[in-house]
């Protein structure tokens, strides 16, 4: 009698999120683009950069997951999900601005707040077919974080987007 066999593969399934999942693949063209003095370290699902000696007065940290549903949730769409950040900005007491961004094919807004410490954040969320990128950033000032934050995704959106 001939056998049957079968291969399965079990492991991380996507939709047609993000091009890449792991960012330590591109953890040396976004550290490019920031000035020589940066610090940068990845590991598969996250990335960090700081900068200027001991100070480190600036920080930008990058995340890559899924959002999935979570207890009480009914359905986690990516629209769902910056409804709830939309919510929770302009709802909830929280102080911080929330804007859209354009990131192509997927859905992405920026938050800017202030954290303690005189330190100012900004963070962007990115969300595609269940995919999410959360990148944040920290800086004495607003505009510098901002400026962090959005070099961290122009050096993210044609690995993660095609674009």
């Amino acid at each position: 009698m001939a056998g049957i066999q079968a291969v399965f593969f079990v492991g991380p399934t996507y939709a047609d999120g993000f091009k890449i999942h792991e960012l330590t693949t591109v953890e040396t063209e976004v550290a490019a683009a920031f000035d020589p003095e940066f610090y940068h370290w990845a590991i598969p699902d996250a990335m960090h950069l700081s900068c200027c000696g001991t100070d480190e007065d600036q920080i930008i940290s990058v995340q890559i997951d899924r959002h999935t549903d979570e207890m009480g949730q009914q359905n986690r769409t990516d629209e769902a999900y910056i409804s709830e950040l939309e919510d929770t900005c302009t709802n909830k007491g929280i102080p911080c601005q929330i804007e859209d961004i354009d990131v192509g094919t997927a859905i992405g807004r920026l938050l800017m707040i202030s954290l303690g410490g005189g330190m100012k954040g900004v963070n962007i969320f990115l969300v595609k077919d269940g995919d999410r990128l959360r990148i944040q950033s920290a800086a004495n000032d607003a505009a510098t974080a901002r400026k962090n934050a959005e070099t961290a995704l122009e050096g993210l959106k044609a690995p993660l987007l095609g674009q």
